[in-house]
This record gives C-alpha cells, sequence and structure tokens, in this order.
C-alpha cells in the first residue's frame, strides 16, 4: 500500500510539471539524423559523415564528422564549453528557439558557463535529463559541483539559485528551471577530481506572452523593486475575472531554493472579499516545514496566520482585508527535482450594504465602554439613512444598491451627536464635472449650499500604488445631520458604469464620549464642568473609521478639571497587552512608570498618562501584570491618556482597555493669589475610597504671593512625613512678568524629609510663586507659613534691620521723620 501511495503521488507530480516539447524521434540526436552516410562537407569524395535533419541542422566539420549540430552553433561541436547563445541570430540561422546543449567530457575539477540571451517577450528555459559526476546532494545541499541557472551576464555562481546534482542521474519527467529577467547563464561547475563529468539538457527561448503551460508568467500584479521575488496585486486593477494571476519564481520550472517570496493583496473598500484559488500546487513531499504557501491577514508574517499550504494539496481560499500577505517559502534543492512551485488566481468581490462587521471581528464599541447596536436594513435604489439609535458606526458603498443617477446617505443621530465621515474611495469618471460628490451640513435641501464638492474627472484609492494608506480624507459635522449626494449623468456613461463612493462614519455623542478635536482622528476633551460627573472610557480603533489605518496610532483622551474640581481616572482592565522585551513596568511609591530598552517608548505599545505639561505621571506597557489592576490617579490638574499603538492594522487592532473617570468638587488645590504680607497654608484631607494597591495622587498647586511692598519674606515648611523629594516638594521662584507662566529663578526647594525649614529670601523680593510637586500614594501634609518683614536702611551698621513697629503695626512715614527730626536735633544741642 506505501509503495502504492508513492507511485500515485509521483504520477500526480510528472502530470503537474509543465515543459517545453523538444522531441527527439527516431535520431541519433537533436540535430543529427544519422551517424553516417552522407557527403562530408570538408571532403567531397567522402560520403561517411553524419546526416543532419533538414529542418535547422548543419554539420560540425571536420573535428566531429559524425555529427550534426543546430546551424549557428556548428563552431562548439568539439567542445561546447563558454558558449554564448543569442535568439536572434540562432533564429536567423536556424529558424528554431529550442536546441541542445551538451556539455564536453570533462576531468574534474572543471567550469563551463553558456550565456543565453533571449529576444523581447522571450524567456529561458532549460531542461536538463542526464546527469553523469555532477556533485552530490547531502541532505541540505550540493556539495562537489552543480548545475545551476543565473540571471544576468555575469556568470557568477548565486546561493539563492536552485543548484541541482548528482553522480548517475536520468529524470523524467526532465528538471526544468526558468529565467525571467533577460539573459541568463547556465553554470556547470565540478570542484571535485572526477574521471567524466557531464549533462544533457534543451533549452528554449520560450514567449512570455501566453498564459498557459510553460510559457506562463504572473499577470495583473506589480514586482516590488529593490526584492529579489516580491509582488504586489491591488483590487482595482484586478476587476475582470482571471486578471490576476500570481505564482512562485520560475513556475512550471524548479524555483529557488532557500528564498521568502511575499505576495502583498490590497483591497480598497471594507466590503471587499478576496478569493485566492490555487490551480496548481506541488512541493515537494514531506517538507512542509520549509517548503510551503502561508496566508496572514495583514501585511507582516508576525499578522495573524490564517493558514499554510504544503505538499500537493490545492484549495480556495476566502478572506477579507484590507491587507493579506501570501508568503512562499523554499527550502533546500531535494532530489529528484520533480516539483514546481504554484499558481494563484485572485478575484476580488464587492459586499452589500450592511452596518455589520466581518466575521472574526469584534463589534463596535463606544467611546463609554457599551456595545454599540447595530443594523442591516436594505433599502430600494441607493439612497440609505442612517440613524444614531439604530447604529453607532458603520460603512456604505454606493455599489451596494441599483444604479440610480443619484444616491443619497444620509447621517441622522441623537441630539447630542456629531457625525465623523471618511471617503476610502471615490471614481467619477465623466468630463467636465458632470458627476459630483457633495457634501451638506445638513439635509441636502434645494437652495443649500453644499460644504465640500468633488468634481470629476477625478478618481481616489484607498492604497496608493506601493500598497499603503494614503492619508484619510475625512469629515466633522458641525450639528446631528451630515449629508452625502452622488449625481452622475443619465443615461450611465456605460452599461458598466462604475462611478462610486464609499467610506465609513461613526456618530460621536459628545456628551458622553468627550469633545472632539477638529482636525485629528481621536482626540477628545472632557471638561469637569461640561461632562458627565463619572463615565467610562475605552480603546478607540475598533470602528469602521480606522479601516485604513497601518502605522502608529496614538489617540489622547483629555480630562481638565475646574478650579475647584479634580479627575480621578481608575484603569480597570488590559488586555492583549503582549509583552515586549524593550519594555516593561514598574509600579513604586512614585507611580507606575515604563522602563525601555534599546527602543524609544513611541515604539512599543504602551498606555501613558501624563500633564499637560509634559510630565509622565503613569505608564503601562510590556509585561503588565493584571493583579496590579486597578491603577488609579487623582489630579487637581489637567490629565491626558495616550493609547499608542507602535504598529495599528485594521486585523491588529493592539490592546484593549476600559477605564472610569470621576471629577470631585473638592477646591484642594489650584493657582490661588495671596495679598497678604503673612499667612499660612494648609494641606487638605483626601481620601481614598475602596481602592489600597496603586492609587496615587498627583498634585500641582501653585499660589502667588503678591505683597506690593519692600519687604523680605521668610518662608517656612512644616510636614510629620518623612517623604523623598521625588514624592512631593515645594519650590519658590522669582516671579517672572516676562515668563509665559511667571516662573523666573528658582530660589529654593524644600523637601519633606526636612520635617521643618525657614528660609529667608532676598531683600525686596515682593513677588514670589510657591509651586507643589507631588506624585505619590499618600497625599501631601504640610503647613506653609510665609511672613513679611519690613526693613529700613541702617547708616550705621551694614545690611537691613526690622522696621520699629507700634501695635503690630507699620509706624506710617510722617511719624519716621518727625521722630528722625527730634534724634537729629538731640543729637546736635549742647
Amino acid at each position: 500500500m506505501a509503495s502504492l501511495i508513492i507511485l500515485l503521488i509521483l504520477h500526480c507530480a510528472a502530470s503537474q510539471v509543465v515543459w517545453t516539447p523538444i522531441f527527439v524521434d527516431s535520431q541519433v540526436d537533436l540535430w543529427t539524423q544519422g551517424a553516417q552516410g552522407c557527403r562530408c562537407p570538408f571532403d567531397a569524395s567522402r560520403e561517411d559523415c553524419a546526416c543532419c535533419v533538414r529542418d535547422g541542422g548543419c554539420p560540425c566539420g571536420r573535428s566531429a564528422p559524425n555529427r550534426c549540430s543546430q546551424c549557428g552553433l556548428e563552431q562548439h561541436c568539439g567542445n561546447m564549453c563558454n558558449v554564448t547563445i543569442d535568439s536572434r541570430y540562432l533564429s536567423a540561422r536556424s529558424g528554431k528557439s529550442f536546441g541542445q546543449i551538451k556539455s564536453p567530457s570533462l576531468e574534474g575539477p572543471g567550469f563551463c558557463w553558456y550565456l543565453l540571451q533571449p529576444d523581447t517577450g522571450q524567456r529561458v528555459e532549460i531542461q536538463v535529463y542526464r546527469l553523469v559526476s555532477v556533485g552530490r546532494f547531502n541532505g541540505t545541499s550540493c556539495m562537489g559541483g552543480f548545475l545551476q541557472l543565473v540571471d544576468g551576464l555575469e556568470p557568477s555562481p548565486r546561493p539563492t539559485a536552485s543548484q541541482i546534482c548528482g553522480t548517475n542521474e536520468r529524470y523524467a519527467p526532465p528538471v526544468v528551471l526558468f529565467a525571467d529577467r533577460g539573459p541568463a547563464n547556465l553554470l556547470f561547475h565540478v570542484a571535485e577530481p572526477t574521471l567524466r563529468s557531464q549533462f544533457l539538457a534543451f533549452f528554449s527561448f520560450t514567449p512570455s506572452s501566453s498564459s498557459q503551460g510553460a510559457e506562463f508568467r504572473p499577470r495583473g500584479g506589480r514586482r516590488i523593486e529593490h526584492t529579489e521575488c516580491d509582488w504586489l496585486y491591488q483590487d482595482f486593477l484586478c476587476r475582470d475575472p482571471e486578471s490576476c494571476v500570481l505564482a512562485s519564481p520560475g513556475y512550471p520550472g524548479l524555483y529557488p531554493a532557500n528564498q521568502q517570496c511575499k505576495y502583498h493583496i490590497t483591497t480598497s473598500s471594507i466590503q471587499t472579499q478576496v478569493h485566492i484559488t490555487f490551480t496548481a500546487l506541488l512541493l515537494p513531499h514531506n517538507h512542509c516545514a520549509t517548503d510551503y504557501v502561508a496566508v496572514y491577514q495583514g501585511s507582516t508574517p508576525s499578522s495573524t496566520l490564517l493558514t499554510t499550504l504544503c505538499s500537493n494539496r490545492r484549495t480556495k481560499l476566502t478572506y477579507s482585508g484590507p491587507k493579506l500577505l501570501l508568503e512562499f517559502s523554499s527550502g533546500p534543492p531535494v532530489p529528484p527535482y520533480d516539483y514546481n512551485g504554484f499558481v494563484a488566481t485572485l478575484q476580488f468581490t464587492e459586499g452589500t450594504w450592511s452596518t455589520e462587521q466581518s466575521v472574526g471581528l469584534e463589534p463596535d464599541v463606544m467611546m463609554d465602554g457599551t456595545s454599540a447596536p447595530r443594523q442591516l436594513t436594505p433599502r430600494p435604489g441607493c439612497d440609505v439613512t442612517f440613524t444614531g439609535t439604530e447604529t453607532r458606526s458603520g460603512h456604505f458603498d454606493t455599489r451596494g444598491g441599483s444604479w440610480s443617477p443619484s444616491c443619497s446617505i444620509a447621517f441622522i443621530g441623537r441630539r447630542t451627536d456629531i457625525i465623523h465621515v471618511s471617503l476610502f474611495n471615490y471614481r467619477l469618471r465623466a468630463p467636465s464635472c458632470q458627476s459630483v460628490v457633495e457634501m451638506y451640513d445638513g439635509l441636502a435641501e434645494e437652495n443649500v449650499k453644499p460644504r465640500k464638492r468633488l468634481c470629476s474627472p477625478v478618481t481616489k484609492h484607498a492604497l496608493d500604488p506601493s500598497g499603503r494608506f494614503l492619508e484619510q480624507q475625512t469629515f466633522l459635522s458641525s450639528d446631528n445631520i451630515m449629508t452625502l449626494v452622488l449625481r452622475r449623468p443619465s443615461p450611465p456613461l456605460s452599461s458598466t458604469d462604475n462611478e462610486f463612493m464609499d467610506g465609513a462614519f461613526v456618530f460621536h455623542d459628545e456628551q458622553i464620549d468627550g469633545t472632539l478635536r477638529p482636525d485629528t482622528l481621536c482626540d477628545v476633551d472632557y471638561y469637569g464642568l461640561s461632562s458627565p460627573r463619572e463615565g467610562r472610557i475605552s480603546n478607540p480603533g475598533t470602528q469602521q473609521l480606522f479601516w485604513n489605518i497601518e502605522g502608529a496610532l496614538r489617540c489622547s483622551q483629555r480630562f481638565i478639571p475646574a478650579a475647584n474640581q479634580s479627575v480621578t481616572i481608575t484603569v480597570t482592565s488590559l488586555a492583549r497587552l503582549s509583552p515586549d522585551p524593550h519594555c516593561h513596568t514598574q509600579c513604586g511609591d512614585d507611580g507606575c512608570r515604563c522602563v525601555t530598552k534599546l527602543l524609544p517608548l513611541p515604539q512599543m505599545d504602551h498606555l501613558l498618562v501624563i500633564t499637560d505639561q509634559g510630565q509622565a505621571v503613569s505608564c503601562l506597557c510590556g509585561d503588565f501584570q493584571q493583579d496590579w489592576l486597578p491603577v488609579s490617579l487623582r489630579s487637581w490638574s489637567a490629565l491626558r491618556i495616550i493609547y499608542s499603538i507602535a504598529h495599528y492594522s485594521w486585523t491588529m487592532k493592539g490592546f484593549s482597555f476600559s477605564a472610569r473617570y470621576v471629577f470631585t468638587t473638592d477646591a484642594v488645590c489650584g493657582y490661588l493669589r495671596m495679598l497678604e504680607p503673612s499667612g499660612e497654608i494648609h494641606s487638605r484631607n483626601v481620601s481614598k475610597t475602596g481602592i489600597r494597591l496603586n492609587y496615587y495622587y498627583h498634585q500641582d498647586c501653585i499660589w502667588l504671593l503678591d505683597s506690593k511692598v519692600e519687604r523680605q519674606l521668610t518662608i517656612q515648611l512644616d510636614t510629620n512625613q518623612n517623604r523623598p523629594c521625588t514624592a512631593w516638594n515645594v519650590s519658590a521662584y522669582k516671579y517672572d512678568e516676562n515668563s509665559s507662566d511667571g516662573f523666573g529663578e528658582l530660589l529654593h526647594t524644600f523637601c519633606p524629609r526636612d520635617r521643618t525649614k525657614e528660609v529667608s529670601l532676598p531683600w525686596k523680593l515682593d513677588t514670589v510663586l510657591l509651586r507643589l510637586r507631588a506624585m505619590t500614594r499618600t497625599a501631601p501634609d504640610y503647613v506653609i507659613r510665609w511672613d513679611s518683614q519690613i526693613i529700613r536702611a541702617n547708616t550705621r551698621v551694614s545690611g537691613p534691620t526690622r522696621a520699629p513697629q507700634a501695635g503690630g503695626r507699620i509706624l506710617p512715614s510722617s511719624w519716621l521723620k518727625v521722630f528722625l527730626l527730634l534724634a537729629c536735633s538731640a543729637l546736635i544741642s549742647p
């Protein structure tokens, strides 16, 4: 039974290997009809020379009277080594585009090259039938010699090109090799001593215009520059059936060894399905670890693996975009070299109207963390209305309905909604603005001018010719209604009129999900006075609006408490944050921080909480431990949550998180102006509720001591906490009216470990800024006292002295003048 299975496999393999038929019937060889019996061209009296075939054969002459060769190569009969074979010259001399290569019998070591120069529209084909003492296969590669076909004019071996070898091999079917990039060299190399090394092969300059058999070539795609074998296939170039075909390098011949070839497949619409049909697949049996075809949902091998094919498993696959990667991997060449790779056709089909997401993708999640309702409502024609009460996000495509000269897509949100729309693709082919796309900020009514107008002829694809997503073309409504209208000439330009537009939309509730910043995709602000007192927040990137985003994604959610408020942000869950060897999280008394190695933080997935001044107060990345959650941060100044994905794509959206926020009215901290010459500032008692681990306080409080008198200011800090300066501290600065924030020279910094400390500031310094900064698990506990000593110049003793006081009050300047006059009179009188 096992032998029968092997025979069946070999039969299937032989049936899939294709080569150009070059027949040798009842002849000595391809050009010799008989070894004797014809007149010798070098001696008319002799008739014992070879008889040549009439169609393309020429006698070899005195050096080999019993052989014929192809006309144009007869000078190489005696030693066919280091030969240039030019297609045009050969066709002119013999009328043939194919021939035979019979190498000399080398006593190794030895080397011969055969340069084959095809004409325009041709590829080089080699069929190897016989090897004698040309190296040996050691299980992974050829040792001691090989036969190899390489691209280019230089006869230099290439490690990536397939090498065949064997001690005494006859190949039926032959080992077939192709070269597709112009001139190619067939290299015959023997690196060890041998008695007789030789090979027999046919060559053919095969047309590359046909779509079947040995003349097959990939079509519909574009070879990616500066790569060995990578290709790009885009859906808008493959609309006709079987217009796009991809194949392994050199198909239907033996493919190169030890290569990874990438075939990038892109779609321009979120509803487009990709159908991949493998019409041929022939890879070495039992070598699935090295020779295979892998399909990934994404653009890199690190994307989600969808399937792997190997051996001779042919199949049909259907996947959604926006990007697929088909990777062909080849291992070492495996005797008897009876495999030739794969061929696959691509077909792209469009979906219908829907706000459903594709199977396997996550449902829409609103910024408040709740699941979004979804809708699938068919309507006649191509007029569609989406309402914010039925669905929160979705995709639209005018190709999903029947043709009409006018297609209207209306978005009607809830009272507090705005509409965010992104146009992925559109094509307007009519001349002179006969076709238009109009965008209305409201309903499309008569005598209302559109906010934006796209005029034909114009085309936009979601991706550029290199397969990269173009910058989004987004629009934001000013209210809760927006309308898109596609107008086309009637009758249509053709029976297959493909003027259309498609894109995605989101209903954004500014009362719940924050105020969306203009000209941004996902940056929002929450204001303590207008936003709900508390709410839930989650990661963006799940709505269809993000479908054509690939690369770095950075979304900011900013929380701005009022002057008498604080905001508390609590991260309650964190999922799919994959371990990263370049970053890990450390949580301590001064908060959670990201510790990076080698790579900068923006190149790694992370969740960052920062102040408006750019101070990082909390960061989560890498191997974050789930038992550290929840992590809470309470702040009396504005905070931003930065959701950062280093490599975002629709199929690999990055990690997810959920959090909640609370605005609290407590008036603990802020920016206060103190006009009194002396006074005290006491810390407020703030308590955390129900959370013990990883609850942090962030404070950035500023007091302006502004007393317009000449004085010497003394500041004292008292605390019962023995904490480092990094936990919290109070700094005194000169006030600089020319500075944007008022901060001038740093005068002194008080640390809580000092417990009690008093500092006298320079004389006549009447305006000073005090700043408290804290990032700690324990709320700061302190008393700040300041006292102003009014001073006068002492003419007898250098330096200032305290001015006399009466009843705790400063003497008026007129009384002081009288006092000085009386004192001077007493000193002068005898």
